[in-house]
């Protein structure tokens, strides 16, 4: 939205509230700090799930996750290490400011001490805290405060690259501090009130606006202006601190947030910052103890700096879910979009059409067998958070559909060693019109991973382990499909069988689910092993030591496809080498957020874009038109436990972020940073999918683990009667009554759609082996 459009919604939005009752009570809870403490200081990251406080009782410093969860505590001890002349005790001296980057990658720690160092350089420092490497380090020496008596209530505030620094000793200083930069090197200076002491910085992110308090007044300045030139708002005594908020409360409670030395938080509107209204700030809050700071979240509170402990506000007007509502509505929401995918419109029941389109539209992509294996995936997933009823039969019409089993005959066309074809006519199994008539081997390893999970899920389901077992088993040839030497995996497959030539793409890639399902059901553990060792890949760096494994050197990929087998793959999730491609990826797609300042959290992947911008392209950190950001890509980094990834999503729902979809779904998708009005036209049930597993693994910990990143175990051709697990005279009666009928439990053996000796003999072996049951 532009400046202009924000202010005129600003306008309406308050003649709307001043006829309407918009009085609302703050809903005040304890935050916790560690240990006796005085908190003078907090921060919280503005589009991610990252919190911080500083004691200056002990000289320390908290952060924690949305649910209070101790992260790291950055102690008296390290910062002393680091500040060797500094001689911190239980008094006013220490950690009194902080400022997260957007992302909450960074956070900066103002260190004061009145301690003459002998170095010839500033007495004073900020420390720079990197959350994903757990490094801490001096960012910059300088003169901030001159007494370790008082507490000086100094401010910090960074976006859009810069650290901006407020003190009492040189007013503001402003300082480059970009994803690599270790140290911080002056871009300017400025002065508002003549110079004096900053007291609070906070900007407006809609609108562009940095507003500082000192002692005496409120200023605003462009926050494009650097240094800033600052125009005098109003009078002000007695601020420690500010905060901006746009999304607290409703439209009555944003605004400016303002702790004052008489216990209080007031609350001033936009339109008074702005300069429409008079500034007139009224009480929000009085907290009945000493308050330092007040900082706003990307969950929509308030974090507030106390004497003992902190404090996390809320408002009874927010008309929004909380977090932890969120979570499940959100995985709810991408649940009915895969279940309004299953023959929408019509097809032979089962087919599973591989995207929807906006609200309105008009559907027009074929079924695939990526689509059907994701829709399995959060079937099953909601089978197992929410005892779903429909997930079960849904399961076993999608799996028989695309094994071929289906009553009407129809299923998908496949090659001779069993490669599924991507792009699928519903009404016959075949190719679609105008589609690529592409045999996938991507595509196979989708399918093959759904029916693998869903056997092991539902293990006493006949119908689910028979068409399982056909999708698995008419897939021959495994290790044809990866190059000798490089342990390259070919994209396509011939009609006839074997790869098609020149579709060879090295490792890394989403290909890894394919390498591991050929070490299972081949003999491809070699090659597994070398797509599963990082320190044999390419790779490239956006952050100085933090590389990216990749398919080729110095290039990057969409982050969907390192995070399909983070969601998939136990080998992989187990990896200490893995995890680190994990955290190095969204602290990268972080450090692009903190140095561009968008409106919203961004990570990179692929997915629908405009027109202009190539239409459906895989976004990564190298190119990127139109700066979309993927939300479910972002929901999808919560498959490692973080709940910040997640808080970052869930501040694109406070602000509106959700797209509707003809299926009924209401989730978040895409949105631009470029044109912020760009609304995608379709969805692919894929690239929506991953976000809600992700999100799964924070609503229960363990779930990923338990559903989805499992081993597969090649099914048993014997044990095809229940009870299930075990081999008996009811199994040889299956078999020959399938035998009899030419079903496909008893084609068994080569040449395949042929029932002779050969399918008998592989039983009784099977049978006598008495196989490796599940």
């Amino acid at each position: 939205m532009t400046a202009p459009r924000a202010i005129a919604a600003l306008f309406a939005a308050s003649a709307l509230l001043l006829a309407a009752d918009a009085s609302g009570e703050p809903i005040v809870s304890t935050w916790d700090v560690s240990g006796p403490d005085e908190t003078v200081a907090v921060a919280a990251a503005s589009l991610s799930g990252w919190y911080a406080t500083a004691d200056t009782f002990e000289d320390a410093v908290d952060v924690r996750d949305i649910r209070g969860q101790l992260l790291r505590t950055v102690t008296r001890a390290q910062i002393t290490s680091l500040l060797p002349w500094m001689s911190l005790d239980g008094g006013p001296d220490g950690p009194s400011a902080l400022a997260w980057t957007d992302s909450g990658r960074l956070l900066f720690i103002l260190v004061h001490d009145d301690t003459t160092p002998g170095d010839g350089l500033g007495s004073d420092s900020v420390l720079r805290y990197d959350v994903s490497t757990d490094a801490l380090t001096v960012f910059l020496r300088t003169e901030l405060h001159n007494s370790g008596a008082t507490h000086p209530h100094l401010a910090m505030l960074h976006t859009h690259g810069r650290l901006y620094v407020g003190s009492t000793a040189n007013g503001l200083r402003v300082y480059r501090a970009q994803r690599n930069d270790t140290s911080g090197a002056i871009l300017g200076t400025a002065g508002p009130g003549g110079g004096a002491p900053i007291h609070g910085l906070a900007l407006d992110r809609a609108l562009g606006k940095l507003y500082a308090a000192t002692n005496e007044g409120f200023y605003r300045a462009d926050i494009a202006q650097v240094p800033p030139v600052f125009t005098r708002v109003g009078n002000l005594s007695g601020a420690r601190g500010i905060a901006h908020t746009d999304h607290f409360g409703n439209d009555s409670t944003r605004g400016v947030y303002i702790a004052t030395d008489d216990r209080r938080v007031l609350h001033a509107t936009d339109l008074q910052a702005l300069g429409f209204q008079a500034w007139a700030p009224t009480e929000y809050l009085d907290a009945g103890q000493e308050v330092h700071d007040v900082a706003a979240t990307a969950c929509g509170r308030l974090l507030v700096a106390t004497d003992e402990d902190a404090l996390l506000i809320g408002d009874t007007l927010d008309p929004r879910l909380d977090f932890d509502e969120w979570l499940e509505d959100e995985f709810m929401q991408a649940v009915t979009f895969a279940k309004g995918l299953v023959s929408p419109d019509g097809e032979p029941p089962g087919w599973v059409i591989d995207a929807d389109v906006a609200a309105g539209g008009t559907r027009f992509h074929p079924a695939t067998p990526d689509a059907a294996a994701w829709a399995v995936l959060l079937l099953l997933m909601s089978d197992h958070l929410y005892a779903d009823p429909q997930a079960e039969p849904l399961v076993a019409q999608i799996l028989e559909r695309y094994a071929g089993l289906a009553s009407d005959g129809i299923g998908p066309s496949v090659s001779a060693d069993g490669q599924i074809r991507h792009w699928i006519d519903p009404a016959t199994g075949g190719a679609q019109g105008s589609w690529d008539p592409e045999f996938a081997t991507l595509s196979t390893m989708h399918i093959v991973l759904a029916a693998a999970r869903a056997r092991a899920y539902y293990p006493a389901n006949p119908a689910i382990r028979e068409a399982a077992d056909a999708i698995i088993g008419r897939v021959t040839h495994w290790d044809d499909y990866i190059q000798p030497g490089t342990d390259a995996l070919y994209y396509r497959a011939q009609p006839g069988g074997g790869p098609q030539p020149n579709t060879a793409a090295s490792p890394f890639h989403e290909g890894i689910i394919f390498v591991e399902q050929a070490a299972t059901f081949g003999d491809s553990q070699d090659a597994y092993d070398h797509w599963l060792d990082r320190s044999l890949l390419p790779s490239a760096s956006y952050l100085s030591g933090q590389p990216i494994t990749s398919g080729s050197a110095g290039s990057y990929q969409a982050a969907f496809v390192s995070l399909y087998p983070a969601l998939v793959q136990r080998a992989y999730r187990d990896s200490t080498a893995w995890r680190a491609q994990l955290t190095n990826l969204l602290a990268s797609n972080g450090a692009w957020t903190d140095d561009n300042a968008p409106a919203l959290m961004t990570v990179f992947s692929a997915g629908t874009t405009a027109p202009q911008w190539g239409g459906y392209h895989a976004d990564s950190l190298g190119s990127h038109p139109g700066d979309v950001t993927s939300f479910p890509a972002l929901m999808a980094f919560a498959a490692t436990g973080q709940t910040a990834p997640a808080v970052g999503a869930y501040h694109a729902y406070r602000h509106g972020a959700r797209e509707l979809f003809d299926t009924g779904a209401s989730l978040l998708f895409r949105r631009s940073n470029e044109l912020a009005s760009y609304s995608p036209p379709d969805a692919g049930l894929p690239d929506v999918a991953l976000g809600a597993l992700g999100l799964a693994e924070i609503i229960e910990p363990g779930s990923i683990d338990l559903v989805l990143a499992r081993a597969y175990t090649e099914p048993c051709p014997a044990d095809l009667a229940e009870p299930f697990g075990s081999l008996d005279f009811s199994d040889v009666v299956a078999f020959l009554v399938a035998f009899g009928s030419q079903g496909p439990s008893a084609d068994l053996a080569p040449p395949l759609g042929v029932w002779d000796f050969s399918d008998v003999i592989a039983f009784l072996t099977a049978f006598a082996g008495g196989c490796d049951i599940p």
